[in-house]
């Protein structure tokens, strides 16, 4: 045992203390301990002694009786094999000796188990002090060692013994321990005999060593300096294949000017030319770094990295991982290509070295941007926001993410990656692909030459100019693509010439846009261009006011670093809006109002201008195009219409070139455009002030003094366009309303010069429609184009609705002055289900889909008449069950039973018309002359046309969705209440032709050539409607087109057969007939050859494009019918044969009805018919 002197064995005299309560354990555990563990045990190891104890026990083993003895010798022989404690097991002294053993090991487990920690962390303790004394050891041997290799090599050492000397000890005490004498008072000195034999001291050798390192680091400095100017040159001045870098030489540059201005460098008077060079050489230096960030800031480099390869993550470009970009990883404000959002491409905005740039293509590009691009701040999805300390939300994306930004710049590593690989050699300044590296590249060379400070006076003196000649380098590109296209044969683009590709319904407003393609393009890429200029402007006030708070050189140099290039950013942007209002003020005309004309034939006046100003001239042109004429002959150089301002280029060369004029409607046509734009600069300006910390409070901040460009065209559109087209709007639909000819149909004259009038019929809409659509096209298309919920809104939508409800209630008079006491709309209007259930036919279907493109019918209209106020709305069960297929799709076996019930379910309607024989039968029947027949298709057609017109208007044109559909539920209803009209209208021209033949062969039966006997003679009533439903087909197509007369006509095939029948079963029951005669075989052959021309009548007129005949169901019927009329020439016994061989072909009432007349070859015997059934 090891380890201190043995536990207090003496015991006081008083009763147990607290502790000994507490840890009665412990307390047995000490005693055992004190009382039955030997003394000696807790010595020190050293002085132990343990041979007493092992005499004892040997001692005590020899003494054992003689069996004892016996069994010791045999147990010793089997030691090797047996337990040392069995063999020892009746030794006294070793039983005591294991006893104090197993006591002390308790002791041990206790102090283990309980003070594990104590122990691990002693032990631990005293290995670390080990180690750092067995090191500090080490060392210290080593350092012996190197004075005595140190003492051999420079000869000055006199024996080994010395080498072992301390050399902490003076030389007398190491003198005196190896028993030698020092000769002089110097312990450092050569006399003595423990000196140095003659040589240097090492005291002498260390200083010279210090002065040998000065001289070296002093011509190490000059070299640097030396080597600097021609350093300079080389990196600055490009040679193939190295660009210039002038990252790595502000580095070197800096480097040799700091150490020129070093303490020991400063008094050395040999450099003064050299400092000179240098000062040049900085001087060289800031106009390149000035230039080169002017470069990038305004699109002349850096261009070559799209938004597109960027990934979302971590602003690393996907295909080389270019680090240091702008882009974080929340997602972009908008999606696709955004107007001054993201880096130009070098395609769109760097100029073309050879002096072309862009392409035809950006028609398309811009126009797509331009149409989808909306200016709708809630929509969803639209933006990602992140909340600002002070409320509010900041858009994301765009800003340069922190962790790239406490990245440290290695100017001359950094310039390489950026540098653009296909970078031309003969530039005098870099080109970088990175724009934001770049800026970060540049912002750390201004701040080594310390020119930092001067950065926003230099930026705000050339900020005018620079901006200015964006605008001309947009200039010079429009003009460029105008004299491409003019050189390829395109010619102007004009109202004239873009009307000619547009339908003739449409409005002057999208004849405009058209028209102003050219100034859309324009402006688009002038958005663009300033848009990211506005960006890169931003990217280095981040950086700079980055640089500022982090660098401890430059942070007492501001009073504000979050408002640092502050002013730069706000003359950028005062500069800007004056360029885009210039050019939008150019373009509009606030003084002089658009002529409007409501006669109702502006469009006639404007195309006939149109047609005028094309081939049918005659070369006779206005004094106003000749004079943009002569002023676009003398701008023929590039050259000259860079000089031009925007308001003259636009006024001398758009609108030259366009041959048009300036008008205030021309608002709309860039207002969208100009919404985004301004939207995602404030955008990115509060997201600036976000990330920089800048103080949004301040009044420098939040001040403005000049009128904004989309607070310009705000005001010119509600000051002076909204009015305008307001007022056009209602008094153009009510002038075309209040005309004679309102809603009369227009007939094409040049329709019967067709050679195959079986085409289809482009039949345009009434005049009071046609009104409707094109005065109304302005406001709808101002719907998607200005800010929803705004103080221009709620009006607009206001002066729509009346507009449309002025239109319907013209409209429900002329409905009621077409269907005034007419038999079609007595049975629409009844209290039937009959005007819903005629929606169950396909034909139905098939008109909805021509006009409105829907798939379901029923959606289409349907519910809109069964919630009306004559008809029932609760359907009966056969037409649930039809409405239920029809929503389980088309197939042949399905459509043909669906067609079958919708069609007994109409005629169920229609028996009251099938009693040709009850008296004053077609008495009540009034129907509709041509000219009435050809009104109300016209009406149809415009009403359902312009209904879908309408309805499309309120949807954006991306996405089909109607996105103003909670502010304009009451403008849509009134548009489905136009639809209405026309859907009614269709039904009363389709029930009007079916009243119109039922009413002439409902005469069929009362005719004599049923009983003539000499010939076989066609009833003139037949003639009389295959006539009528030829010349009734030329009306409907000429007044509604191909489909109103495809539904007029359609199911006739199915009703023409129906009534044959019905002849059939009045002249079997002896009715209608005078003198009850009997029908001859002659008659029966005219009832067949009645049904056969009718078939070909039918067929005939229904013959066109987009007709709704249907052969199977025709030929169905007129077989069927055609059989029903065989039956009357049959002899009995035939005519029992025929109906047990096809009794499901007719009801019983028919065989019945069979069997009870009297034909030409059988008498009437009704017993047959039961004897039949028996």
């Amino acid at each position: 045992m090891s380890g201190g002197p043995p536990p207090n064995r003496g015991g006081g005299s008083g009763g147990p203390s607290s502790a000994e309560m507490d840890h009665p354990d412990l307390v047995d555990l000490e005693r055992r301990l004190h009382s039955e563990v030997d003394e000696d045990f807790f010595q020190d190891p050293k002085k132990f002694r343990t041979l007493h104890r092992v005499i004892d026990i040997l001692g005590m083993q020899l003494l054992d009786s003689a069996d004892g003895q016996q069994q010791q010798q045999q147990q010793a022989r089997q030691a090797s094999s047996a337990d040392f404690d069995s063999i020892h097991r009746n030794n006294p002294a070793y039983v005591a000796l294991k006893q104090q053993q197993v006591i002390v090991d308790e002791a041990i487990e206790h102090m283990a188990v309980y003070h594990c920690s104590d122990l691990n962390s002693s032990v631990v303790a005293v290995g670390k002090v080990s180690r750092q004394f067995n090191d500090a050891s080490n060392r210290v041997r080593t350092l012996r060692r190197q004075v005595r290799d140190i003492k051999d090599s420079l000869g000055t050492g006199d024996s080994a013994a010395d080498g072992d000397a301390n050399p902490n000890e003076p030389a007398g005490a190491a003198g005196g321990r190896n028993g030698t004498a020092q000769a002089g008072p110097d312990a450092n000195g050569t006399a003595g005999g423990g000196g140095f034999g003659g040589g240097m001291s090492l005291r002498e050798l260390w200083l010279k060593k210090l002065e040998c390192e000065a001289v070296l680091s002093l011509l190490h400095k000059l070299e640097k300096i030396r080597r600097a100017p021609p350093t300079f040159d080389v990196l600055v001045q490009p040679q193939p294949p190295s660009p210039c870098r002038i990252g790595s030489a502000v580095a070197v540059l800096t480097d040799a000017l700091r150490t020129m201005f070093s303490d020991d460098v400063a008094q050395v008077q040999a450099l003064h030319k050299i400092m000179e060079q240098l000062m040049t050489r900085k001087q060289r230096a800031e106009e390149i770094v000035w230039e080169t960030l002017g470069d990038v800031i305004y699109l002349r480099t850096g261009n070559a990295v799209l938004p597109g390869e960027l990934e979302q993550g971590g602003g690393v470009l996907a295909s080389d991982h270019k680090k240091h970009h702008y882009v974080s990883g929340e997602p972009a404000l908008r999606r696709g290509r955004s107007l001054g959002t993201a880096s130009s491409s070098s395609t769109t905005i760097r100029e073309d070295k050879s002096g072309n740039s862009g392409n035809d293509g950006d028609d398309s590009d811009v126009d797509s941007v331009l149409s989808d691009v909306d200016y709708d701040s809630g929509r969803d999805g639209s933006r990602t926001t992140a909340a600002a300390p002070g409320g509010g939300d900041i858009v994301g994306g765009r800003t340069i993410p922190r962790t790239i930004l406490d990245s440290e710049v290695d100017l001359e590593a950094d310039e390489l990656r950026c540098l653009e690989e296909t970078s031309a050699s003969d530039f005098a300044i870099p080109q970088y692909a990175d724009p934001v590296l770049a800026l970060r590249i540049l912002t750390e060379a201004l701040a080594r030459l310390g020119r930092l400070e001067d950065i926003e006076r230099v930026l705000g003196e050339t900020v005018g100019r620079e901006l200015r000649r964006i605008t001309q380098a947009e200039q010079a590109r429009t003009f460029a693509r105008l004299e491409r296209r003019r050189n390829a044969g395109g010619g102007r683009r004009g109202i004239g010439g873009a009307a000619e590709g547009i339908d003739g319904n449409m409005g002057q407003l999208a004849e405009a846009d058209e028209a102003m393609r050219d100034f859309r393009i324009h402006l688009s890429n002038l958005l663009f261009a300033f848009g990211s200029v506005a960006l890169r402007l931003s990217h280095l006030a981040q950086i700079v006011r980055h640089k500022i708070m982090t660098d401890p050189q430059l942070t007492g140099r501001y009073s504000d670093p979050s408002s640092a290039m502050h002013s730069v950013l706000v003359a950028a942007d005062t500069l800007i809006q004056q360029e885009v209002k210039c050019f939008l003020e150019a373009c509009l005309n606030e003084s002089e109002g658009d002529n409007f004309m409501y006669d109702g034939m502006a469009e006639e006046g404007r195309g006939a201008s149109s047609h005028e100003r094309g081939i049918f001239s005659l070369g006779i042109i206005t004094d106003t195009a000749s004079n943009k004429d002569s002023r676009s002959a003398a701008l023929t150089s590039r050259a000259n219409i860079v000089e031009l301002s925007t308001d003259k280029f636009v006024t001398n060369v758009l609108f030259a070139r366009s041959n048009m004029i300036p008008q205030v409607r021309n608002a709309l046509t860039f207002r969208r455009s100009v919404a985004t734009w301004a939207a995602e600069s404030a955008d990115l300006k509060a997201e600036l002030a976000f990330m920089t910390g800048e103080d949004t409070t301040s009044p420098s901040y939040n001040a403005n003094p000049k009128e904004r460009a989309i607070d310009y065209l705000d005001s010119v559109i509600q000051k002076n366009l909204l009015p305008m087209l307001q007022e056009e709007a209602v008094n153009g639909t009510i002038s075309a309303l209040e005309r004679e000819d309102a809603f009369e149909p227009r007939i094409d004259p040049a329709m019967y010069a067709r050679a195959a009038n079986s085409k289809n019929v482009q039949v345009e809409m009434c005049v009071a429609c046609q009104a409707l659509y094109r005065y109304t096209g302005p406001l709808f298309s101002a719907l998607h184009r200005l800010p929803k919920g705004g103080e221009m809104y709620s009006p607009l939508v206001a002066v729509l609705e009346h507009a449309v409800l002025t239109f319907n209630s013209r409209v429900k008079q002329r409905v009621g002055q077409i269907c005034r006491g007419k038999k079609a709309s007595a049975l629409l209007d009844a209290n039937t289900t009959f005007f819903s259930d005629i929606e169950l036919r396909r034909s139905y279907t098939q008109l909805m889909q021509a006009y409105f493109g829907e798939d379901d019918a029923y959606a289409a209209g349907a519910s809109a008449a069964l919630d009306g106020g004559s008809m029932p709305i609760s359907p009966s069960a056969g037409k649930s069950k039809i409405k239920e297929e029809k929503s389980s799709g088309f197939d042949a076996a399905a459509d043909y039973e669906r067609e079958r019930s919708a069609f007994e379910m109409e005629v169920s309607h229609l028996s009251p018309l099938l009693e040709f024989s009850s008296k004053n039968y077609g008495h009540d029947l009034a129907v509709c002359n041509d000219d009435e027949l050809g009104r109300a298709a016209c009406l149809a057609h415009s009403l359902l046309n312009v209904a879908s017109l309408l309805e499309a208007r309120l949807k954006t044109r991306s996405g089909g969705r109607d996105k103003t559909a909670g502010a304009t539920r009451a403008l849509r209803g009134s548009i489905k209440e136009i639809r209405e009209h026309g859907v009614r209208m269709a039904k009363f021209c389709r029930v009007e032709m079916l009243i119109q033949s039922v009413k002439r062969m409902s005469q069929i039966c009362a005719s004599s050539t049923l009983t003539a006997k000499d010939a076989v003679r066609l009833p003139s009533c037949v003639n009389d409607l295959g006539e009528h439903l030829t010349s009734a087909s030329d009306v409907l197509r000429e007044a509604g087109g191909n489909i109103i007369a495809a539904y007029s006509l359609s199911s006739l095939e199915q009703y023409i057969p129906l009534f044959l029948m019905q002849t059939v079963r009045i002249i079997a029951q002896g009715k209608g007939r005078k003198n009850r005669s009997i029908i001859t075989l002659n008659g029966v052959e005219s009832l067949d050859r009645s049904g056969s021309v009718l078939y070909r009548d039918l067929k005939g007129a229904t013959n066109f494009e987009n007709s709704f005949w249907d052969d199977e169901l025709a030929a169905e019927s007129f077989e069927r019918s055609a059989s029903f009329i065989a039956m009357i020439e049959l002899d009995m016994e035939e005519l029992v044969s025929y109906c047990r061989n096809n009794r499901g072909e007719f009801s019983d009432e028919d065989y019945k009805l069979m069997f009870s007349m009297d034909g030409p070859r059988r008498s009437a015997d009704i017993r047959k018919f039961a004897t039949i059934d028996k």
